[in-house]
């Protein structure tokens, strides 16, 4: 039986995720230091450390790496789609047998050229933005990161990247079943539109969100003034307290909406929705302890839901 790499990597990540972080949520006391401390990260770092654990962690500041690995790994896929699809270029046989090993050997497309050209420019200019974000926006402090959490940023530009060309259709797949080869107006339909608009409102809120968020540790003149935390207020901060996390899973959804039928999105979507809710809750729980002031009616992920 073919078993797919990708399928399997996502749902391992999602299930990891799950795990851990109910038994942080619940039972955290009574788990092993080098659990906890591996797990949390940042602002919300565990207060206890294992001495072997330390050895396996780097500055978080690095999370600038994985998005120029991103930024040119998702520009390579767009390239290629491009010149497959608009230019009818054969593409390179070493790119179809690489996508056979990490994903299935008898794939078969589940969307058409025109869609998957839509959803790599989308994945395209996010990669590039949070390259933009991290390289010349944010403001990272000394706090470190587990190896692991670097790692998996790398794992998952890669997958996102290889799932949408492995389900595209001829020439990445050679089993395709009426889906046009080629890019085609006429392809462009209301899903894809919805997708398409859920996708760049949700794009534009993130870089708002995380504007604001460095606004509140520099001067008019965007200087650095303070590496401490301070409540954000304004747009979506003022209905949640990480709409830069839920306009992420945002966007992942609305490509799961454009890849409907996609046999490996689900499980990056419930991957980046597992992960970021938790994530979410996390900071939620930390402004709450940090700031007695902090506004009783912002929820931590969703609007009015969670």
């Amino acid at each position: 039986m073919d078993v797919s790499f990708l399928k399997i990597i996502f749902a391992f990540m999602a299930f990891s995720i799950v795990i851990l972080s109910v038994l942080i949520n619940l039972i955290e006391s009574k788990l092993p230091v080098s659990i906890v401390q591996t797990f949390r990260y940042g602002k919300f770092s565990s207060e206890k450390k294992h001495f072997l654990v330390n050895y396996l962690e780097v500055p978080k500041h690095w999370f600038k790496h994985f998005y120029v690995f991103a930024a040119v790994w998702s520009t390579l896929g767009f390239v290629l789609v491009i010149l497959a699809f608009v230019f009818k270029v054969p593409i390179p046989e070493f790119i179809t047998h690489f996508l056979n090993m990490v994903a299935l050997k008898n794939r078969r497309t589940s969307y058409n050229a025109t869609t998957t050209t839509v959803v790599m420019f989308c994945m395209l200019i996010q990669c590039w933005k949070r390259f933009y974000e991290t390289h010349y926006l944010s403001i990272f402090s000394n706090s470190k990161i587990n190896i692991s959490h670097y790692a998996i940023g790398y794992i998952h530009y890669f997958g996102c990247i290889a799932a949408i060309l492995a389900e595209a259709p001829s020439p990445f797949t050679t089993l395709s079943v009426d889906h046009q080869s080629y890019f085609l107006i006429n392809d462009i339909n209301i899903r894809l539109i919805i997708g398409f608009i859920i996708f760049l409102w949700a794009f534009q809120q993130q870089y708002l969100a995380n504007v604001n968020l460095v606004n509140l540790r520099t001067n008019k003149e965007g200087k650095v003034i303070t590496y401490e935390h301070k409540i954000p207020t304004g747009g979506l901060f003022d209905k949640i307290s990480c709409p830069h996390l839920f306009c992420e899973m945002l966007m992942y959804m609305a490509i799961y909406i454009m890849l409907w039928g996609s046999q490996i999105w689900p499980y990056i979507f419930f991957w980046v929705l597992s992960n970021q809710c938790e994530s979410a809750m996390l900071n939620h729980w930390w402004y709450q302890s940090k700031f007695k002031m902090y506004p009783k009616e912002r929820y931590a992920f969703i609007p009015y839901i969670l």
